[in-house]
């Protein structure tokens, strides 16, 4: 098949069908059907009898063939992903759960579908306070967010939270995207201040299956031995069960991890109906 070359501001490129393919799943296809959809482009581009197409054109062309395969859900997806970075405030997502549901996964493949490269896990929030802090000025920050009871990880929550607040306040001032992760992501904390300041995406993940759940942790690191969090499942799971309750009273998603590709696709579609809703930078 002939070479098309795509042009932009005077430039040009071969098209790639892995590019146009991580483009398409961002509107939530699994990788293996977004390439098959960018095969589909390519072939379409071949029967053009062109070797040339202007980067407009191209996503006309990847528009028709998503509405013709997926329907216009995927094709307002797609238009949003491109507006991505033209808002005028930026996208903070913010996922909670308590271990082992797979937030650092998640957060990780959503960043990098987004193109966001500022990934921060709220326990990094807390060593950092463990570090200022001693146990007797500041005990609940030096255990575990499971190895507390309901009205110690409040407490804990509440001081991480406002690290939390300070990371997403710098963000907005600089107008660059992160993504949040942890425990300590409590639903609806995000301060209504800074809401307004930003395009906020929040959900809980929780793993309902406790089978599928203790599993989790056989997959960690041996920096993290799931001795402990087997010994304290119950704990984690009462926690979870916390976390839920205060999600659905905040109107907050709460999503349950079965498989990774799912819920990756769930996530990026709550984005990106976020990012739909708000104007972009003049």
């Amino acid at each position: 098949m002939p070479e098309t070359i795509v042009l932009h501001r005077g430039y040009g490129l071969p098209y790639s069908k892995g590019l146009m393919a991580q483009a398409l799943s961002a509107t939530g296809l699994t990788p293996q059907r977004a390439f098959d959809l960018a095969r589909q482009v390519e072939r379409r581009l071949g029967e053009r009898g062109t070797d040339t197409i202007d980067l407009a054109s191209l996503r006309s062309l990847a528009e028709e063939v998503l509405l013709a395969q997926e329907g216009e859900d995927a094709v307002r997806r797609y238009r949003h992903w491109h507006r991505l970075d033209r808002l005028d405030r930026p996208l903070i997502v913010m996922l909670g759960g308590a271990a082992g549901v797979g937030k650092s996964t998640l957060a990780t493949m959503l960043a990098h579908r987004l193109g966001i490269t500022r990934v921060i896990a709220t326990d990094v929030i807390r060593q950092v306070l463990r570090a200022f802090f001693t146990p007797e000025a500041m005990p609940t920050v030096h255990h575990s967010a499971f190895e507390v009871d309901i009205g110690g990880f409040g407490e804990q929550a509440e001081h991480v939270g406002t690290g939390v607040s300070a990371i997403v306040e710098r963000a907005c001032a600089e107008g660059t995207p992160v993504v949040v992760e942890g425990v300590h992501v409590v639903p609806g904390a995000l301060p209504d201040e800074l809401r307004g300041q930003c395009v906020a995406v929040e959900a809980l993940l929780v793993v309902q299956d406790e089978g599928l759940h203790r599993g989790h942790f056989s997959l960690r690191g041996a920096d993290r031995p799931a001795e402990r969090y087997h010994a304290r499942f119950g704990e984690i799971r009462e926690l979870q069960e916390h976390l839920a309750i205060g999600a659905r009273a905040a109107g907050t998603p709460v999503i349950d991890n079965v498989k990774v590709e799912d819920t990756l696709g769930l996530l990026m579609a709550r984005v990106l109906d976020a990012v739909g809703s708000v104007g972009e930078r003049r």
